[in-house]
């Protein structure tokens, strides 16, 4: 079962942990992700610019996340800004929660 975002906003640990916990459950989660997690706090900001183009993907990578596919691999780059934006992170969680993969 799927955590829930609660109405206090998580902290960036936090909801970083949850969406590791949620693709997880879904085998979406990517081999090499908890390695990347290691070495995030020493990359963070480095070559990674949030776009509003990023939004539109995540529908698309919430659907191969559901479908058990390795995000991580197949949509790099959305992968680490997942990783290191929180708003994204929180708007990705908060798709996957509407399309009930918390059952």
């Amino acid at each position: 079962m799927l955590a829930s975002i609660s109405n206090n906003a998580p902290t960036i640990d936090e909801s970083i942990q949850l969406l590791r916990a949620q693709l997880k459950n879904l085998n979406a989660w990517p081999d090499a992700g908890d390695t990347f997690l290691e070495l995030l706090e020493q990359v963070r900001g480095y070559g990674v610019t949030l776009v509003p183009t990023d939004y539109d993907w995540l529908d698309q990578v919430a659907d191969s996340a559901c479908k058990g596919e390795d995000i991580g691999l197949r949509f790099p780059s959305i992968f680490q800004k997942l990783l290191t934006f929180p708003d994204l992170r929180h708007k990705f969680l908060h798709i996957l929660k509407l399309r009930g993969t918390d059952a």
